[in-house]
């Protein structure tokens, strides 16, 4: 039935992202690639460039139309519910489980937020089709929003950096450019704009490339993980319990109850359920907290995922 075609879709889609994940791990090992600085290429490219895009082109193509975009809008309360609901447990598990600084901000940024674009967006959209990203949309402003004020600022807690929850640089990276993407496509609705053609097909174009390179990107990142470092310590498999199991249940629960299409509920429920950011790493980094452990989990999860996307998949048939 339904359930068999959408978990078989979800394996097939699992093996596409392996086979471009795998071709980045291919070219992070080439010297060509490193001595040009391919992931930090990469990393740019996507997050500057084609995320963006894509994301432009998506509510252009996707939402297209005022009356769309609020029956999207009005969809907002829902991830910023399973959010703080995540974000609170974190909190209050890190207290109960006496994880310090400088690991206590990366195990609730883990808990809380997920790889919503390079990893969700793929999957939601070869699950649901292009209808999805649309959708999707809400719980990635919701995510990136929340993690660029709240979680940005567990980091610099746990390394010892006094700065407000709105600081200058925080809002300044809060206005990333996959949310810019997003919000002048929203303004272009709003206004009732269109793209000329001449403009509409390189932005289709390029934001066409924004997942084969995202997978590509995850795939640099697992090579260049220091998997000599991974050791099962309890605050590993704590966070990966919360991360695929607590979290899910949890975001399950609230999206039960909730009285929104069948599709909202799915795909707020997989992107709940995604890996952690790659950005907590480049955070992690920057605001003195544990980096390593942060780089650690972000290669963990990602690679459970592979495991994991199935699974939820077929919850999602059989519950939502």
């Amino acid at each position: 039935g339904t359930e068999k075609t959408m978990v078989v879709q979800a394996i097939q889609s699992v093996i596409s992202m392996l086979i471009l994940m795998l071709i980045g791990a291919w070219l992070a090992g080439k010297d060509w690639f490193r001595k040009s600085g391919g992931t930090g290429l990469l990393s740019k490219l996507i997050v500057n460039v084609l995320v963006p895009l894509y994301m432009l082109n998506n509510v252009l193509t996707k939402v297209g139309s005022r009356q769309k975009l609020w029956e999207i809008v009005v969809c907002l309360p829902l991830p910023m519910i399973t959010i703080f609901i995540s974000l609170g447990l974190g909190i209050w598990m890190a207290g109960r489980l006496n994880i310090h600084a400088p690991r206590r901000g990366v195990f609730i940024n883990v808990m809380t937020f997920t790889n919503c674009v390079l990893v969700g967006f793929p999957i939601i959209i070869s699950l649901f089709g292009e209808e999805a990203a649309a959708v999707g949309m809400v719980y990635y402003m919701v995510n990136t929003i929340c993690f660029w004020t709240i979680g940005v600022q567990l980091l610099r807690e746990d390394g010892g950096q006094k700065s407000s929850l709105f600081s200058k640089a925080g809002l300044k990276k809060l206005l990333s450019p996959p949310l810019l993407g997003f919000l002048l496509g929203v303004v272009l609705v709003i206004l009732g704009l269109s793209l000329p053609a001449v403009l509409a097909n390189p932005v289709s174009q390029l934001g066409g490339c924004a997942t084969p390179m995202a997978m590509m990107f995850v795939g640099c990142i697992l090579r260049d993980a220091d998997w000599s470092k991974l050791k099962i310590s309890r605050d590993l498999l704590l966070v990966l319990l919360f991360r695929f199991i607590v979290c899910p249940a949890l975001m399950l629960g609230v999206v039960y109850v909730m009285p929104l299409p069948a599709l909202n509920k799915q795909v707020f429920f997989l992107l709940s359920s995604m890996p952690a950011m790659t950005q907590l790493s480049v955070m992690s980094k920057e605001s003195g907290s544990d980096a390593e452990f942060a780089s650690l989990l972000i290669a963990v999860t990602t690679v459970l995922s592979i495991f994991m996307i199935p699974v939820y998949t077929w919850i999602v048939t059989l519950v939502l």
